[in-house]
């Protein structure tokens, strides 16, 4: 919707009519959805083909959120704005501008100091990772149950309580990494309730919330180990899902952009995102557990997004120039250019990840 609305106000700029405008935008814009979402279609089929369990699950859901998304932006909008044209209900078209006036930052002028501080910081956040055991599931540190392996515990209740309530009794014993839920087998039957716990602490956690809950009536009825083996093949699984979106991206950019060189530009500032985004992680004393490796697979294909807005710009303003610009401020031009986009995409996804991380609950925090 960024991408069309930002057009549509560049084609007012050019003083078209009103109906041209939103024809024209639509039409300009399409290219670049179009490319951005199937690079994120392209990461959610990696999971898709190369998860398990909740990955997977969060790989279909995030292909039906994309394909409806794109249907309701390019589509539905379209629609409803030519209708509301048509019917002559909208003659204007007003927009609050991010710039008034189109900025002239000189972007590649401080590459140097702004490559310097960000590796640096990559350096030590990759340090803080290795700290913590690295690739080693035997050490754990930096690995939640899911890799590192715990227990499984179902109980029936004659009483439900409150998953935070749950959460709260488990933190106060120092059970911090847990995941709680409550669930029923496809067949039917009766609910029961399910935790996952760090290994061993499942006959401690019982009779803790025995305990603080006796009018839950909590009994077990079972108990399953995951042991560090399974959690091995499925960081495997993980690593080879981010090896294959970064490849699959890179290729689909150079084929869509004619060049190698934009592929490899792509494939390098997803690497930055990544280890960046892994290394911070590291930083906060986190742990890696399924859903964070979904999210990390996830900014691959968010991320790629916005490069191949400012992309599409270098090549548009490449064709307009004639190739009069040399290639810094052709770049520069183009970013500039895109700066609002960037600012209003980046922002909006900023303010769901502030309340996903303020109000998710501990998991999705």
């Amino acid at each position: 919707n960024v991408l069309i609305y930002e057009r549509i106000r560049e084609e007012l700029a050019a003083n078209k009519p009103l109906r041209t405008a939103i024809a024209a935008g639509y039409q300009r814009a399409f290219i670049v959805i179009f490319d951005s979402n199937f690079t994120t279609i392209l990461t959610a089929v990696i999971l898709i083909w190369l998860g398990s369990g909740p990955v997977k699950g969060f790989g279909v859901t995030l292909t039906i959120g994309l394909l409806v998304n794109m249907f309701a932006a390019v589509f539905v909008t379209r629609w409803v704005f030519d209708w509301l044209v048509v019917k002559g209900w909208m003659k204007s078209f007003n927009m609050l501008h991010v710039f008034r006036h189109l900025p002239q930052v000189n972007f590649l002028g401080f590459w140097k100091l702004a490559f310097a501080i960000s590796w640096a910081l990559i350096l030590a956040g990759m340090i803080s990772f290795v700290h913590r055991g690295g690739l080693d599931l035997g050490k754990g540190a930096v690995y939640g149950i899911d890799f590192a392996g715990g227990d499984t515990v179902t109980m029936n209740f004659a009483q439900r309580v409150d998953e935070d309530k749950l959460r709260n009794a488990l933190n106060a014993a120092g059970y911090t990494e847990s995941y709680i839920q409550y669930q029923r087998s496809l067949t039917g039957g009766s609910e029961v309730l399910s935790i996952k716990l760090p290994e061993g602490a499942a006959e401690k956690v019982v009779a803790k919330l025995q305990t603080d809950f006796p009018e839950a009536q909590l009994k077990a009825i079972g108990t399953e180990h995951v042991g560090a083996v399974v959690g091995k093949e499925l960081l495997k699984q993980a690593l080879w899902a981010v090896v294959a979106a970064l490849i699959a991206i890179m290729i689909y950019v150079a084929f869509r952009f004619g060049e190698f060189s934009y592929g490899l530009g792509a494939l390098i500032s997803l690497v930055h995102d990544v280890l960046m985004t892994v290394g911070w992680f590291c930083l906060t004393g986190r742990t890696f557990s399924m859903p964070v490796v979904a999210a990390v697979l996830t900014l691959i294909g968010y991320s790629i997004n916005d490069t191949i807005v400012v992309f599409d710009r270098i090549r548009e303003n490449k064709k307009l120039t004639g190739g009069r610009l040399n290639y810094f401020d052709l770049i520069n031009r183009s970013v500039n250019e895109t700066l609002s986009r960037t600012i209003l995409t980046a922002g909006t996804v900023f303010l769901c990840s502030v309340a996903l991380y303020g109000f998710g609950g501990t998991v999705i925090n």
